[in-house]
C-alpha cells in the first residue's frame, strides 16, 4: 500500500503515561505521544503536558515537521486502553475525536478511530507500542527527572527502537548488515557513539549522565520485552525449525551495550536428550561463542519475509 511513499505516511498512535518530572521543588505530570509507522515499523516520540486534542495535535505538527505530514492516521479509541491509567483512559475519551479528524482532514489526512472494544484493530502497531511503554514504566518508577532529561530519554528510546533489526538484507556481499527502521530515516543503523557506562544516576550532577544511565536501564529492560518476538514460540501443533549450521543469528544480551545487536553464523548445534538443540556454538567476527537457544533469534533472509 505504502511501499513507494515515505516513512510516517501511514501511522498509528498512542499516548501512554503519566511521567512525573521535577519542576523547581515541586513535580508535575507529562504524556508522552507515540507515532508508529506501519510501513517500516519506525517510532517517533513526543511529549505533552496534557491530555486535550489540542496537545495532541501541536504534538502532531511537531512530529510532522520532522518527518512528514501523514496521509493516513489510526489511533485508539478510549474503552480499548484496558489496564491503562484511569486519568489517561477519561482523557482520551474525553479528545474530541471529530475536531481531531475535521483539523486533519484540512491537511489532506484521513483520520480513523479503531472501533470501540476492539483492540484487535491496531494489532499492527500495540504489541511495539506495549513493549516500549511497559518498559519506560519499569525504567521511571517512583523516579521524577528534570524534563529536559526525560526530553532527552525519550529521544535515545526513539533511537534504540528504530535501531532494532527488521530482517536481514544484505547490501554488500559477504555483510552481516541488517536492515533497520532507522536505514530508511537516517540511511545507516545506527549513529550515536557510545560514550561510557554510568553506574547509578543518583551520583551524578550532569542531567546528560543521568540521562544516559536511564536509556541504559531502558536498553536492558527493553531487549527483555522484545525478545519473546524474535524468538517466535509457535503452537504445538506445528513443529518449528530447529536451529542448524550456516543460519545466521543475533545474539540477545540485555548485558551488551546499548544497540549492539550481535550478529554471527552457527557452527555447531547441541541437541538435548529429546533431541532439541539447547545450545549452538556461533561465530562472530570477535571469535566463537557459546549461548543457549533462548538467547539466539536466526535472523530471516530476504527471501523468507516475501
Amino acid at each position: 500500500m505504502a511501499h513507494h511513499q515515505r516513512p510516517f505516511s501511514y501511522c498509528g498512535a498512542d499516548l501512554f503515561g503519566p511521567m512525573e518530572v521535577t519542576v523547581g521543588r515541586r513535580h508535575e505530570k507529562r504524556y508522552g505521544v507515540l507515532f508508529t509507522c506501519l510501513t517500516i515499523r519506525a517510532v517517533h516520540i513526543e511529549l505533552v503536558p496534557t491530555l486535550t486534542s489540542d496537545s495532541f495535535i501541536v504534538a502532531l505538527r511537531r512530529m510532522a515537521a520532522r518527518r512528514g505530514w501523514p496521509t493516513h492516521m489510526y489511533t485508539d479509541n478510549g474503552t480499548n486502553l484496558r489496564g491503562a491509567d484511569k486519568e489517561l483512559r477519561k482523557s482520551i475519551m474525553e479528545m474530541d475525536q471529530q475536531a481531531l479528524a475535521d483539523g486533519a482532514m484540512n491537511h489532506g489526512t484521513k483520520w480513523t478511530f479503531i472501533p470501540p472494544a476492539s483492540p484487535h484493530w491496531g494489532g499492527a502497531w500495540e504489541r511495539l507500542i506495549r513493549s516500549v511503554k511497559t518498559s519506560l514504566r519499569v525504567v521511571l518508577k517512583e523516579r521524577a527527572p528534570k524534563e529536559e532529561t526525560l526530553m532527552t530519554l525519550l529521544a535515545e528510546v526513539e533511537n534504540i527502537i528504530n535501531s532494532r533489526p527488521l530482517t536481514h538484507v544484505s547490501v554488500e556481499v559477504g555483510s552481516t548488515e541488517a536492515l533497520t527502521p532507522n536505514h530508511f530515516l537516517l540511511g545507516t543503523s545506527y549513529n550515536l557513539p557510545q560514550i561510557g557506562t554510568f553506574s547509578d544516576e543518583f551520583y551524578h550532577r550532569k542531567q546528560w549522565r543521568i540521562s544516559q544511565q536511564l536509556s541504559d536501564m531502558f536498553w536492558k529492560r527493553w531487549v527483555k520485552e522484545v525478545l519473546p518476538d524474535m524468538i517466535p514460540r509457535r503452537k504445538w501443533t506445528k513443529e518449528q525449525r530447529p536451529l542448524q549450521p550456516g543460519d545466521l543469528v543475533y545474539i540477545l544480551d540485555p548485558d551488551s551495550p546499548r544497540n549492539m545487536w550481535p550478529r554471527g553464523l552457527i557452527e555447531q548445534v547441541h541437541p538435548g536428550r529429546d533431541g532439541r538443540v539447547r545450545v549452538a556454538i556461533i561465530k562472530t567476527k570477535n571469535g566463537h561463542l557459546t549461548r543457549s537457544t533462548t538467547r539466539i533469534a536466526r535472523i530471516p533472509i530476504a527471501n523468507e519475509c516475501c
